[in-house]
Formats: C-alpha cells, structure tokens, sequence
C-alpha cells in the first residue's frame, strides 16, 4: 500500500524509526571515527622501543639509547642497563653505568662493583663515582680498595664515592692519600674528608691549606669550613691573607666566614 494511502499513525512510525536509525548510524559513525582517531594518537612505548635499540651494532646507538632511557625514568630499564654493563665496547659500559647511578637501584650495586676491575681506567672511575650514587654500604670496602688504583683518576673517583658514602671508616684510608704526588688525588680526598666530617682530619687539613696547588688549598679551606672545627680559624685567615689568586681567594674568605659563624662544638 503506498504510503500516502497509509494511516496517520502508520506513516509517523515510519518517519520515527527512519530517524531513529539514522541517528543511530551517526553516533556509530562518529564513536568509530574518535576511536580510530584515539588509537592513531596514542603514544608509542618509547621505553620498547629504546630498550629494542640497545640491541643495535652500533655502540653510539646503544649508548644514545642508554640516554633516552634515563629520560623516560622507567624501571623497566633496570635490568637491561645492567646486562650492558658487560658490553664489548668500553664507553658503552661506562655509559650503562652512568645511566644505573641515576636509577639508583639497589639492584645495580653488586654489578657495578664487579665493574671496579674493569681493565679500562675510564670505566673504572665511572663505576666509582656511581657506587657514590647507589649510597649503598657494600660499597665501601670495594671503594677502599680501589684507592689503590694505579690511575689518578679511578683513586679520585673512588675518593669522592666514599665522601658520598659518608662512612667513617673510610677515614683512615683516605688520610695518608694527603700526601699523593697527584694535586687531582689530594683534591678529591680533601673533599671526601670535608663531607665526612671526621674531627681526625682538621690538622691535616690545616696542614694542606700551606699546600703549592691552589686547587688543594682551595679544597682546604671548603673542607674545614664543612667540619666546622674553630681550630683551623687562624690558619684559615693566615690562608685567605697571604692568597694571590683572587678568586680562590674570595671562595676562602667565604669558607672562613662560614667556619666563624659555625656554633662553637
């Protein structure tokens, strides 16, 4: 029957159910277009894809990757770091390495350590200075020995590990290292000793400030005004008197300034 000849209630059920359909064709249509549109825009794993990176033939994209991970900030890239502490390549090592110190998981202590063996010196001193990082008591022991190392810069490194570590009993090993030929040696364990703040370093240290480097004398002076100890008073303002380099001599002033304003101890 034709639909002009249909009843009233007949022709507005059709019209009701062609609308009905049609609105429901468009909010299908639009639903489908914004889930497409929402799957397009979602975000790669930027983490997968470094971590796949790592995997690379070359060692400047593995170490490029190492980077972009330390950007991400993701614990998922914990273990695979530490597998690349066993890399062929020496920078890649040091670089995986660098890159667990800014983790600062726990997981990478015993590993890092094992790195302290390393037969590249510049490896060593990265795993060094990450052990400092990991704040982490096995260290010490491992970094005490490395102050043995026959490379100035991994003996610094591991001086400044202990500094951060902040355990007394890397005092009495730190001590004798005053005495380095290395003016880069005696810096670092002057600072290690100012942050460990052991009354057993004053006297040395006020020796030091007498010292031929302006960088150790330097060091001095920051170190005991870290310690705080009014003793080295006269010897620190004897220091920043007799001073020619005008800056170390404006960097001593303000360490004198600071250990006269300590609280008497």
């Amino acid at each position: 029957m034709p639909v002009n000849n249909c009843p009233l209630t007949t022709v507005m059920k059709l019209r009701l159910t062609l609308t009905l359909l049609i609105l429901c064709l468009a909010l299908t249509g639009g639903m489908g277009i914004s889930r497409a549109a929402s799957i397009e825009g979602q975000k790669p794993d930027e983490v997968a894809h470094q971590l796949e990176r790592l995997k690379s033939k070359s060692s400047a994209e593995r170490r490029d990757a190492m980077d972009k991970l330390v950007d991400e900030e993701d614990p998922r890239a914990v273990e695979p770091l530490i597998a690349m502490l066993k890399d062929t390549d020496a920078e890649v090592r040091a670089s995986a390495a660098n890159a667990l110190g800014v983790f600062a998981d726990k997981r990478a202590v015993e590993p890092v350590i094992a790195l302290l063996k390393d037969d590249v010196a510049f490896v060593r001193s990265a795993a060094a200075r990450v052990l400092g990082q990991l704040n982490d008591p096995r260290a010490i022991d491992p970094l005490i020995s490395a102050l043995k190392d026959t490379n100035s810069s991994v003996c610094s490194a591991a001086a400044m590990g202990l500094g951060s570590l902040k355990d007394a009993r890397a005092v009495p090993a730190l001590l004798p290292l005053i005495r380095e030929p290395s003016p880069d040696i005696r810096a670092a364990v002057v600072a290690a000793l100012g942050s460990l703040r052991d009354k057993r370093a004053v006297e040395p240290l006020i020796q030091l400030l007498k010292d031929e480097s302006t960088m150790v004398k330097l060091a001095a002076a920051l170190a005991l005004a870290d310690l705080g100890d009014k003793r080295a008073v006269a010897a620190l303002n004897e220091a920043v008197a007799s001073e020619k380099d005008e800056e170390a001599r404006s960097q001593m002033r303000e360490a004198l300034h600071r250990l006269t304003a300590a609280p008497d101890q």
